[in-house]
């Protein structure tokens, strides 16, 4: 029996423009809660500047849930607008093939291949 194991994973591409990078924000599962909040507001605060009509909030996997929670606050805390986007990512990892444990090849010796796989993820447009 045959097993494969990560090796690797692999960022996906991300092309943002000027505005974009002024407008979108990453949420991942070890962000603070109140920094998200606070880089938000400032965001929003900023939108005149940077030409854009609302701020995205982009969580992935184990981040979704505390993305929904900043999206929550800002609806029932703050009154804000905000619209819920559901997405699915394609990414890719880089996969070795695990062969029995007398093996003494490490990782970098060993013959790897590159695996696709989706990751649901949720998108936040939080209006002024």
């Amino acid at each position: 029996m045959v097993h494969s194991k990560v090796l690797r994973k692999l960022p996906s591409v991300k092309v943002l423009s000027r505005k974009q990078i002024k407008t979108t924000m990453y949420v991942k599962s070890n962000t603070p809660y109140i920094s998200a909040l606070k880089r938000i507001k400032k965001f929003l605060r900023d939108l005149d500047q940077n030409g854009a009509s609302y701020v995205v909030v982009l969580g992935m996997g184990k981040a979704i849930e505390k993305t929904l929670s900043l999206g929550c606050h800002f609806e029932q805390q703050l009154g804000k607008k905000v619209e819920v986007l559901t997405k699915t990512v394609e990414l890719v990892d880089e996969v070795v093939a695990e062969c029995d444990e007398t093996d003494d090849l490490r990782d970098i010796d060993r013959e790897t291949c590159l695996k696709k796989r989706c990751v649901s993820g949720v998108e936040l447009r939080v209006y002024p």
